[in-house]
């Protein structure tokens, strides 16, 4: 581990999963992001930056559209020789499409949506199924389902990595200490293939990535150790908490979300200021007293608002990534877009990276978004 670890905060641009496949460190997340326009624009502007992973999900409803905005940046050559094979895609599986049959057309109709050969990721976003009480038995039993579909699919190259979202360990370890080979399941979809009791054993595939909620307030480091464990690659959302940890006063939460956590938590991190000034020096500039903090009975310099949300946004990535995480922040702004992706020139000194990590102490997680403790 100490090997990895050393390697990251050297500033990896990639990682290489256990497959061998290279999964680029830093991609664009477009959760609630649909209006083509944008989409365009932000996918484009962040192409040109140096971004090369693509965040989408069923849910996001936005498949299509990038799909298209993918189209037209290859046909123009608006970012000169950039092709397909340059870009990571990862989609998710929708909640309501659990189970063999349902995922594996699901897959198919992300694909046509996309409109290309093969997704680089694909990850089951939830470990419950839609209308299904958390409890439910059935539960586990269709999101198991899905993953023999996703390994079919792996196994056919539609699909270069496969992967879950939202898991803990438990739902992890039931699916990684099943039984080491198994048959697909005899199923109605005329394109894929249907195993006999006579047909060879596949391998069980072991998931490539896991994405979970990641930031200084809600640093699960039993989970990261046991994803490392086991060569799961890391994928963090949420890295900035949904805009909570980087401006003084939270925005709210979206209205309809049935899984998002509304209760009143905690926002910006105290320790914040400091760090800024620390590795961004030349930030304290203009007037915010809301950012000011007395050291040695002096008053620092001060922060403006809009200098606080880029420089937290760029610290909270960097932990992320030092935390060996692969990170997809969301912007529609085109200056965001190309701060977001500048984390390569500083790296957090480990006293700061534990000082960050305190924040996620037992008793004092913060959860901004879904909570799967409960689905059986």
């Amino acid at each position: 581990m100490a090997a990895k670890a050393a390697s990251m905060t050297a500033g990896a641009r990639f990682y290489t999963l256990s497959n061998g496949v290279r999964m680029p460190s830093v991609g664009l997340g477009t959760y609630r992001v649909r209006e083509q326009g944008a989409l365009d624009a932000c996918i484009l502007e962040a192409l040109r930056s140096g971004y090369r992973l693509i965040d989408t999900a069923t849910v996001y409803r936005n498949e299509a559209q990038i799909g298209n905005s993918l189209k037209k940046i290859f046909e123009n050559d608006l970012v000169p020789g950039l092709t397909r094979q340059d870009i990571f895609l990862v989609s998710k599986l929708a909640p309501k499409d659990q189970g063999y049959d349902a995922c594996y057309q699901a897959v198919q109709d992300s694909l046509r949506q996309l409109q290309v050969d093969y997704i680089d990721l694909y990850l089951i976003h939830w470990p419950g199924t839609a209308k299904l009480k958390l409890p439910n038995a059935q539960n586990a039993i269709n999101r198991m389902e899905s993953w023999r579909a996703l390994e079919d699919l792996y196994h056919a190259k539609k699909l270069r990595s496969i992967g879950v979202s939202n898991y803990t360990i438990r739902h992890l370890s039931e699916l990684i200490e099943r039984p080491h080979h198994s048959h697909s399941y005899s199923h109605s979809s005329a394109e894929s293939p249907i195993a006999t009791p006579s047909s060879p054993a596949r391998t069980m595939v072991i998931p490539h990535v896991h994405q979970f909620e990641m930031h200084p307030r809600l640093f699960q480091q039993e989970l990261v150790e046991y994803c490392q464990a086991h060569r799961i690659q890391v994928q963090a959302y949420s890295s900035l908490g949904e805009g909570r940890l980087i401006v003084q006063t939270a925005p709210l939460p979206p209205p309809d979300d049935p899984y998002y956590n509304e209760k009143p938590v905690p926002g910006a991190l105290e320790v914040m200021p400091d760090l800024i000034r620390k590795y961004f020096p030349g930030s304290s500039a203009t007037l915010s007293k809301k950012n000011g903090m007395m050291i040695d009975g002096l008053e620092p310099a001060l922060i403006s608002e809009s200098e606080y949300s880029k420089r937290s946004a760029q610290i909270l990535l960097r932990w992320g990534l030092q935390h060996q995480a692969v990170v997809i922040p969301k912007s529609t702004h085109p200056q965001r877009v190309r701060d977001n992706f500048d984390l390569f020139s500083f790296e957090i000194e480990p006293s700061d990276m534990a000082l960050l990590d305190s924040y996620s102490t037992k008793g004092h997680r913060v959860r901004y978004c879904w909570d799967p403790t409960e689905v059986r």
